[in-house]
C-alpha cells in the first residue's frame, strides 16, 4: 500500500512537471509572437519618420531664454534656418542645470556648435567668451546687446539712440496731457547689462525732451533692476512701489520682463492710473494691458526678424569670410489708438 502511494506521488509530479512545461514553452511562444510584432511595428515606425539632416549648429544663448521676445526670435531663427540647411537651438533650454550665459559659452566651444548667437554685453568675461570663440573658429553673432570692443563678427539689434529720442517722445506726450508743474519719469535700468547701450538711451531720451522744450518741467531717474530671474525683477520693482514715498508720474521700461512686472504691480498695488507705463515689446499680455488702458504704449520689435537677421549674419560670413557690422532689426509704437486704427483687439493675457 505504501509502495502504490509513492508510485501515485510520482505519477502526480510527473504530471504537474509537464503542465509546468506546457504552460512555460506556451509562455515562450506567446512572448516570441508579441516581441516579433513590436519589433515589427517599431520597424514600420522608424520606416515613416521623416529625418532631416543638416549642415551647420547655430545656437541661441540667452539668460531669458523662456520669455516670448527670445522665442520668437528661435521661432525666426529656425524658420531662416530651415531655409538654409541650419538647425538653430535655444541653448540651454532642455539642460537639468541652469547655466548663465557665460557657461552656455563654454559649453557651446567645447561642442564645437558651427555658430554662436548671443545676447552679450559689454563685460570682461563676455568679451573673452567671444575671443574663445573666434579662437576655436566659431563666428559670433551678438543680438539685442551689444559687445563691440568684442571679436564678434555681427551685432543684430535695435539703434539705442533712435530708441531713445522714441521713449522721449512718448514721455512728452503724456506729460503734455497732464498739464503739471513738476512730472517724474522713472526708467527701470536692466542690472546684468554693462556698458554703454542703456546710457545711449537714456541720453537721447534727454535729448528729445529738452528739444520739446520740456527739461523745466520733465525729471528722468533711474532705477537698476536685478535681471537674473522674474522673481528677482519682481521683487526690485516691488520694493520701488513699497519703499517711495511718492511714486513717480510715469515708469519706462527697457525690456519686456520688466513691462509685465511693473504692469502686474500697478494693479496689485490699486495704482492704475495714478502711474503711467511705457513698455518694451509686444508680448499677449503686454497688448492686453494696453488695450486695458493700463499701459500706454510699448515699443515693439520685430523679434523673428531678429532671428532671421542673425542666421543670414553667420551664414554670409562662413560662405563668404566677411558680413555686415551691424544689422538694424524695425521697430514700432504700439499704443491703444494703433489697435482702433488696426481693427485689432481682444488678446488673451498670457500666464505668468
Amino acid at each position: 500500500m505504501k509502495r502504490k502511494n509513492i508510485l501515485e506521488s510520482r505519477r502526480a509530479l510527473k504530471r504537474l512537471c509537464f503542465l509546468m512545461g506546457l504552460l512555460l514553452a506556451a509562455i515562450f511562444l506567446a512572448s516570441m509572437v508579441y516581441f516579433r510584432y513590436k519589433i515589427r511595428e517599431s520597424a514600420e515606425l522608424v520606416d515613416s519618420l521623416e529625418y532631416h539632416t543638416y549642415d551647420k549648429y547655430y545656437v541661441i544663448i540667452t539668460d531669458n531664454r523662456k520669455n516670448s521676445f527670445w522665442q520668437s526670435v528661435r521661432e525666426g531663427a529656425a524658420e531662416a534656418g530651415g531655409d538654409s540647411g541650419v538647425f538653430v537651438e535655444m541653448f540651454g533650454e532642455n539642460l537639468s542645470v541652469d547655466y548663465d550665459k557665460e557657461e552656455l559659452m563654454k559649453i557651446a566651444i567645447d561642442a564645437k556648435v558651427d555658430g554662436i548667437i548671443v545676447e552679450a554685453e559689454e563685460s570682461a568675461y563676455m568679451k573673452e567668451c567671444i575671443r574663445r570663440a573666434d579662437e576655436a573658429g566659431i563666428p559670433v553673432v551678438t543680438a539685442l546687446s551689444d559687445s563691440p570692443e568684442s571679436l564678434r563678427q555681427s551685432y543684430v539689434g535695435i539703434n539705442n539712440y533712435n530708441l531713445g529720442r522714441e521713449y522721449g517722445n512718448q514721455i512728452c506726450e503724456i506729460a503734455e496731457k497732464k498739464e503739471q508743474d513738476a512730472y517724474r519719469v522713472l526708467v527701470l535700468l536692466d542690472a546684468e547689462k554693462e556698458g554703454s547701450g542703456q546710457n545711449i538711451v537714456i541720453s537721447a531720451m534727454q535729448e528729445m525732451i529738452r528739444s520739446r522744450k520740456m527739461e523745466d518741467s520733465v525729471a528722468v531717474e533711474t532705477a537698476q533692476i536685478e535681471g537674473g530671474s522674474m522673481f528677482a525683477a519682481e521683487e526690485s520693482i516691488r520694493d520701488i512701489f513699497m519703499q517711495s514715498e511718492q511714486l513717480p508720474d510715469m515708469i519706462v521700461c527697457l525690456n519686456e520682463q520688466n513691462t509685465t512686472c511693473v504692469y502686474q504691480t500697478v494693479v496689485d498695488y490699486n495704482k492704475v492710473g495714478q502711474v503711467e507705463i511705457v513698455g518694451y515689446y509686444e508680448s499677449e499680455t503686454i497688448r492686453s494691458a494696453i488695450e486695458k488702458e493700463i499701459i500706454y504704449a510699448t515699443i515693439s520689435i520685430d523679434a523673428k526678424q531678429m532671428g532671421k537677421y542673425c542666421v543670414d549674419a553667420l551664414n554670409e560670413y562662413i560662405e563668404n569670410g566677411r558680413v555686415s557690422d551691424y544689422y538694424d532689426v524695425d521697430t514700432s509704437l504700439i499704443n491703444a489708438e494703433t489697435f482702433a486704427s488696426s481693427g485689432e483687439g481682444g488678446a488673451n493675457e498670457e500666464d505668468r
